[in-house]
């Protein structure tokens, strides 16, 4: 159990951190992070003054996006309240606003029973999920800010009435994380599953039945990736590749989806010699460059971004590393938004 527990921290997205908080430290980590830009200073700036001037809240641009695109997706940082709070009041503003007909959940698909009893439960009955804690993602911490997202959901569909029901769809693989100990070849296969067993899902789902529902994705960011891919190297196996889920949902011409990175946590990742609050270079630019303004906001992704290549550090572990591909990426090869949450607030996880 502990292993397959440390396996499924491999898609963290936004869990770093500099160690400390001292002004040494991030001097330091600023000298660094210019260096590696190669001086590139003026583009630093830019990016500066865009963040400075252009900045939203996160649910604003998520509702001015959803006025273009049906498909949004948004990132959670597992071990982060802040993300949860966002998608419950994202939720809300969907559904009195432009509309939102699916809610699509990183929950194992074998708890869809639990969820669809719940939602017709009359009256609620939050019993049904707390029996299940794997519809709260239990592994990362039952929380109440995720039970929210659910009981947000319930008291639409009573408020807005039968025609404009919201369904919660648990998306993931079956049995995933792992309830008993299992290989690391089997860990790594399996992992490599889930995106195309996701997007299976959602095709049967949701769009073989609604080819133009209004869909809001909500999961770990690496699965809201828009291009390109990633290997999984583990061991003295063979690499296996992975193609995310917002990837095959737009090479199956299905949905071309909005996504939007969320970035920052309460917990410390180490990235090779890297420590970082996030899971991007972004993150610890903005940290360090930009201490005065207020988290969480968000930004739309444009060439501003682009000397920050490569922007996500190399998730590792023991024996394990994942590379996103290719070499050489934009962020806005990969994402629409960007949403800088400084340290994200730690779950209120139930007892």
């Amino acid at each position: 159990m502990r292993r397959a527990w440390n396996r499924e921290r491999v898609e963290r997205v936004g869990f770093g951190g500099i160690a400390a908080g001292t002004v040494l430290i991030l001097t330091i980590a600023t000298a660094a992070l210019i260096d590696r830009w190669g001086g590139r200073e003026e583009e630093a700036e830019a990016l500066l003054e865009y963040a400075r001037t252009a900045r939203t809240e996160p649910v604003a641009l998520a509702l001015a996006a959803a006025q273009r695109h049906r498909v949004l997706f948004l990132g959670d940082v597992h071990p982060a309240a802040q993300p949860k709070r966002i998608a419950a009041e994202l939720i809300e503003e969907l559904a009195r606003g432009p509309g939102l007909d699916v809610v699509v959940l990183e929950v194992a698909a074998d708890e869809q029973p639990a969820i669809d009893a719940y939602l017709a439960s009359d009256p609620e009955d939050p019993g049904i999920l707390l029996s299940h804690p794997r519809t709260l993602r239990q592994h990362w911490g039952a929380s109440r800010e995720y039970l929210e997202i659910y009981r947000r959901v319930w008291r639409l569909n009573r408020a807005l009435g039968p025609d404009r029901r919201i369904r919660i769809i648990a998306a993931d693989l079956p049995d995933w994380p792992p309830v008993r100990p299992v290989s690391p070849h089997a860990a790594v296969r399996l992992y490599a599953e889930r995106d195309a067993y996701m997007a299976d899902r959602l095709e049967r789902e949701v769009f073989a039945r609604h080819p133009h529902a209004r869909v809001l994705v909500f999961m770990g960011g690496y699965h809201g990736i828009k291009s390109g891919g990633a290997t999984l190297h583990y061991g003295g196996g063979p690499p296996v590749n992975v193609t995310w889920l917002a990837t095959r949902l737009r090479e199956r011409r299905l949905a071309d989806v909005y996504t939007i990175l969320l970035d920052g946590s309460p917990l410390t990742a180490a990235f090779g010699d890297i420590r970082s609050y996030g899971a991007t270079r972004v993150f610890d630019f903005f940290r360090s460059r930009l201490p005065d303004v207020p988290a969480p906001f968000a930004l739309h992704v444009d060439e501003r971004f682009d000397f920050l290549r490569d922007p996500f550090y190399a998730s590792s572990g023991p024996g394990m590393n994942l590379e996103i591909l290719p070499r050489g990426y934009r962020l806005r090869d990969v994402a629409d938004a960007y949403v800088f949450l400084g340290f994200g607030g730690r779950l209120d996880v139930i007892r």
